[in-house]
């Protein structure tokens, strides 16, 4: 009876050779990691110590708790270097842990409900009417109070203020311009000192002239031309002409006489008391 085996010593293939694969299988990454560590008889402190990684970062891997991962790059380079200690198959184990932690399978997931805001109910019955109807009236008589008062244009603001002649289109200026006369008249200067009775120096020939006031500062220091004219209008002044003789004297018209001697320099000379002194010659020419 070659042909048949004795039933007591049959033994299946696949029963010889099954274990608990199915239950394996059904780990998730992070038990795979924490069952193979567990086989090497390793702590997380001593599996830290060996790959150099913080034994925070292995213990969130084997919680699978995203939270506790640094940035995705280097969480996933950190599981590849744990699984290959742990002698586990690098790829296969990070492609798990992506899907189980990236979809709703992953233990790093919240696994509490969002809270849902309760949708806002409006009042039943006749009370939920009647207070709409109240909020409606109200709003209604807020808008008509608004609309009679003319809301913000209530107070309109005022116009601006009329514009400056000078900034009119018709504004001449050449018939507002002012004369000379009124330029001197309005200067604050002492009645016995207008220009009518101003002292003027006017140059015969071409000369140089300084005039300084009571206190020394300069006031004029310049060559005068033939025909021009300085006005004394100030008690004070002094005088400083290089040729005296080419300065004519002159008030209200009237010649006073010359600055002092033809060809000769004056210094310093007070311009009133030059006036008050007796006429020189006038046809003495100046050098």
């Amino acid at each position: 009876m070659s042909g048949q085996v004795s039933g007591s010593s049959f033994v299946p293939v696949d029963a010889v050779y099954a274990d608990d694969g199915v239950g394996y299988v059904s780990m998730t990454a992070g038990e795979r990691l924490q069952e193979a560590r567990a086989r090497m008889n390793l702590s997380l402190r001593q599996a830290a110590e060996a790959t150099r990684i913080r034994a925070d970062y292995l213990e969130a891997l084997e919680a699978m708790d995203s939270r506790g991962l640094p940035a995705r790059a280097y969480a996933i380079g950190y599981l590849r270097t744990y699984a290959s200690f742990l002698s586990l198959e690098p790829h296969g184990l990070v492609d798990q842990f992506k899907r189980e932690v990236d979809t709703e399978t992953g233990r790093a997931q919240p696994t509490a409900a969002a809270k849902t805001r309760d949708p806002i109910q409006l009042p039943r019955g006749v009370f939920g009417v009647a207070f709409i109807l109240i909020i409606v009236a109200a709003a209604a008589w807020w808008y008509s109070e608004q609309a009679g008062s003319g809301g913000l244009l209530s107070n309109p603001p005022s116009p601006p203020d009329a514009a400056p002649d000078w900034a009119r289109a018709d504004f001449d200026l050449a018939a507002r311009a002012p004369s000379v006369d009124d330029i001197w008249n309005n200067l604050p200067l002492d009645q016995a000192t207008t220009l009518s009775s101003a002292v003027v120096m006017r140059a015969i020939v071409p000369t140089w002239l300084e005039v300084r006031d009571a206190s020394g500062r300069i006031l004029f220091a310049r060559e005068l031309g033939a025909g021009e004219t300085f006005h004394a209008l100030e008690p004070g002044l002094t005088v400083s002409a290089a040729n005296a003789g080419a300065i004519r004297l002159e008030r209200d018209g009237e010649t006073l006489g010359l600055l002092g001697v033809s060809g000769a320099p004056v210094e310093n000379l007070p311009v009133l008391a030059s006036a008050d002194l007796p006429a020189e010659d006038p046809a003495v020419s100046p050098q």
